[in-house]
């Protein structure tokens, strides 16, 4: 007989999480989880490290040294001071002999005038921070709008979806029908080849809005920072205030590049500083003596102040291609403004009239959607009094519940609209 092991016992799938969103609560997950906005929110912190690192450049540095060297010195036998002291007994040998040095002391280094160099340098850093902050804010909207937009994916899918369901729904409804009234000798075979072909094709639209609906789904969980897998609610976020008053501010991609010409600009006086002479003050004290024992007491003190002045004549022309670099630099960012500024011009008058569009088209949804509403009674009425058959009526539901859905996505068309309108005119979604 054989013996067999019993089947391993396969854990049961970890059910996905499920967590419920409205529009506002969306866009602060966004902002604070989203890592698009942590790795801009990351760069500002850097430019600000780089604000103290320029500081201290104009700061004096001040560093202890201590030093114990052992050498043994030839440099009295290279000459004819050896061979002098040899006559006052001294060997060859106790001429070179080595010696050990202990040196304690501290270094004190101060610029002194530079031309408005290191104050023009901390400028450009705090500029370089502005200019993170304004980039930060660009991949701010960006991300929200994103997110919004993907919201609102998600709902315009779902409703797709409710409508394919419902066509399948009544086609299975309409195909019992055509059955019945088969059986009852009052339909056709042909009536019932076409109710079942309607229902049939409808089965894969069914298929692929479950698809859309899902992959929606997924682009905004993973704007979220959330598990793919995670099943979310999102809350109506109703109809949308297209009434509201929107003040338009200055885009911060053209605030950025303005930014960065005025960067480009104080680098210009940076750049033209190296050409002229320079002043540091150095100064060091301490002590430096053959023991240990003689440190930190007279006559072993050492001390050492300089001022130096550095002109440079002649640096191989290198301070001119930097300040032509420097120039053709200001240009790209002078013209890429310009472009912009066109381009957000055109971006606004084209999302003001998208705007004004989607509200034509739901208001034409709206009506659209009470007409079928009232045919809807209408029908309901005719056929409780016998004049219209249950495919008639199926009919009517079937094109009401049609217009509902269309209308819902005018609604959702509308919000999209205004999103857009909103990012051109520089604005976060809410």
């Amino acid at each position: 007989m054989l013996f067999l092991p019993p089947p391993a016992q396969v854990a049961p799938p970890t059910p996905a999480p499920s967590q419920v969103f409205d529009l506002a609560g969306a866009l602060a997950r966004a902002r604070a989880e989203n890592p698009l906005l942590r790795a801009a929110k990351a760069r500002v912190e850097e430019r600000q490290g780089l604000i103290t690192s320029t500081r201290a450049d104009a700061l004096p540095q001040l560093t202890l040294n201590g030093d114990y060297t052992r050498l043994r010195d030839v440099s009295l036998l290279m000459g004819g001071t050896g061979q002098a002291l040899e006559a006052f007994g001294l060997s060859q040998s106790q001429l070179v002999s080595p010696y050990t040095i202990y040196t304690a002391e501290a270094n004190v280094s101060q610029p002194l005038f530079y031309w408005g160099k290191l104050g023009t340098a901390v400028r450009v850093a705090r500029m370089g921070e502005r200019e993170a902050s304004l980039a930060y804010t660009t991949a701010e909207l960006d991300t929200l709008h994103g997110v919004a937009k993907a919201y609102i994916a998600v709902l315009a899918a779902q409703a797709e979806l409710e409508v394919i369901q419902t066509r399948l729904s009544t086609a299975q409804r309409f195909v019992a029908d055509v059955k019945a009234r088969l059986e009852a000798q009052t339909a056709t075979e042909l009536d019932r080849l076409r109710a079942e072909s309607e229902y049939l094709g409808v089965i894969p639209e069914n298929l692929k809005a479950q698809a859309n609906y899902q992959r929606a789904m997924e682009m905004l969980d993973g704007q979220l920072a959330l598990d793919p897998r995670t099943v979310l609610t999102l809350r109506d976020p109703g109809p949308p205030d297209t009434g509201a008053a929107v003040t338009p501010v200055e885009r911060s991609e053209i605030a950025q590049y303005k930014q960065q010409e005025a960067m480009y600009r104080e680098n210009d006086q940076i750049i033209t500083t190296d050409l002229r002479p320079k002043f540091d003050f150095n100064a060091y004290y301490g002590y430096q003596a053959g023991q240990t024992s003689n440190l930190f007491k007279e006559p072993y003190d050492t001390w050492k102040v300089n001022v130096t002045m550095r002109f440079p004549i002649f640096d191989g022309m290198r301070t001119s291609g930097k300040r032509a670099q420097n120039r053709a630099q200001l240009e790209q960012v002078t013209q890429a403004r310009i472009d912009k500024e066109r381009t957000v011009a055109v971006e606004t008058r084209s999302a003001e009239r998208d705007l004004g569009t989607a509200v034509s088209f739901h208001d034409a949804a709206r009506v659209a959607h009470l007409a079928a509403l009232e045919a809807l009674r209408t029908s309901r009425e005719a056929f409780d009094q016998g004049l219209i058959t249950s495919l008639d009526l199926l009919q009517a539901e079937r094109t009401e519940r049609v217009q509902e859905s269309q209308r819902r996505r005018a609604e959702l068309g509308v919000w999209t609209a205004l999103f857009d309108y909103r990012r051109a005119c520089g604005l976060p979604p809410l």
